[in-house]
């Protein structure tokens, strides 16, 4: 098999628990079309690469086909105006935004995404698996009555939803990795207390969609339980694990989730043209390594979703180095475009945006 020169396979390590990977083919038609970098083809891309890379063959990987949401799963989150809305308008061929057509099938395609990671959760606490990858999922752009930036219905609320209301889970944990702060599932969960909603990404005076400060910590009952961390442009790998060693695993610890769902994809990369946190693949295969880390420390298991990235020769590459780091099959990808050098400035940027995060949140947790 061939593989885009932005990088070379190393060597692999196979030591790993059951993981399931959930993906139908019908989701290839969640396309934005021509002229936009979102397009279907993503999907089955990354599919061909792990089916290349032995992972699909592994006897302790399952491959799962989910079906789709009916209107009653969408309903955990959506309403009942706004799901009509959407279908009005793709019958129509009515843009949900500027950014989103609802091109043929585009619909069905989401319903699919949603019915995605809503499997997947459910597949890792009923104890199938301790790690369910759901290919396609993490459309966090979507609140309950409104779309845009490419996400029609939000599958990550939806699965953390489905798993509190019929599941009986009562702590959630939603580490949303996308370089654009996950501003719909922030919405959601602005007042429930049984989701940790942490969120890191690029500044949001720099990215769409302008949401995500540090000072959106939740309201009422669930004051304390969104966390936004923006980074500086140029943050790079380095200022990942800052984040990841003293926000993400100390919250982690204290919180004690019984499920983690990891969402986002490959646009934190260097390569990645609607970002510029310039990660590595290493970087990304780090995020997921500390995911797996914090989970074993809580005993629970991880559902893996992943969608987003902008440059077609490293989507597929990043997914791969995010599931790659939570499952612990394989070393790394290596980069063959050098990355970018680490920024010192952006460090020093991140150390007092990390600080201010510590000082904000401080009255509800320990991160000292």
């Amino acid at each position: 098999m061939s593989h885009p020169t932005a990088y070379k396979l190393m060597g692999f390590r196979k030591t790993m628990d059951p993981v399931a990977v959930v993906y139908h083919e019908g989701i290839a038609n969640y396309d934005m079309g021509w002229g936009s970098p979102f397009r279907g083809d993503r999907f089955p891309k990354f599919m061909k690469l792990i089916e290349g890379l032995g992972l699909l063959s592994d006897p302790r990987v399952n491959l799962v086909e989910p079906g789709p949401a009916d209107d009653g799963t969408l309903g955990l989150i959506h309403t009942e105006e706004y799901i009509k809305e959407v279908e009005r308008r793709e019958a129509m061929s009515i843009p949900l935004s500027g950014d989103t057509p609802l091109r043929p099938g585009i619909v069905d395609a989401a319903r699919l995404i949603v019915g995605t990671s809503v499997r997947a959760g459910e597949l890792v606490v009923d104890g199938s698996v301790r790690v369910a990858e759901g290919v396609g999922g993490g459309l966090h752009h979507a609140g309950r009555g409104y779309g845009g930036g490419f996400c029609v219905f939000n599958d990550v609320a939806v699965c953390a939803q489905n798993l509190l209301e019929n599941h009986g889970l009562d702590r959630v944990m939603i580490l949303d990795s996308d370089v654009h702060p996950g501003n719909g599932t922030m919405d959601v969960f602005y007042r429930e207390p049984r989701v940790l909603f942490v969120s890191v990404h690029q500044d949001p005076r720099t990215i769409y969609p302008g949401t995500g400060f540090i000072d959106q910590i939740g309201e009422g009952n669930g004051e304390g339980y969104t966390v936004n961390v923006p980074l500086p442009p140029g943050a790079g790998d380095r200022c990942m694990g800052l984040f990841l060693d003293e926000v993400f695993k100390p919250l982690a610890g204290e919180f004690e989730p019984q499920i983690i769902i990891r969402n986002g994809g490959t646009d934190p990369h260097f390569l990645d043209g609607l970002g510029r946190l310039k990660l590595t693949f290493e970087g990304l295969r780090t995020i997921g390594r500390s995911v797996a880390e914090a989970a074993a420390f809580s005993k629970c298991g991880v559902v893996d979703l992943c969608c987003s990235g902008y440059n077609p020769t490293t989507v597929a590459e990043g997914w791969f180095s995010l599931l790659s780091g939570v499952i612990g099959f394989g070393e790394k990808l290596e980069e063959t475009i050098t990355p970018p050098q680490l920024s010192e400035t952006a460090f020093a940027q991140t150390r007092e945006v990390i600080d201010a995060v510590k000082e904000t949140l401080g009255e509800y947790w320990d991160m000292s």
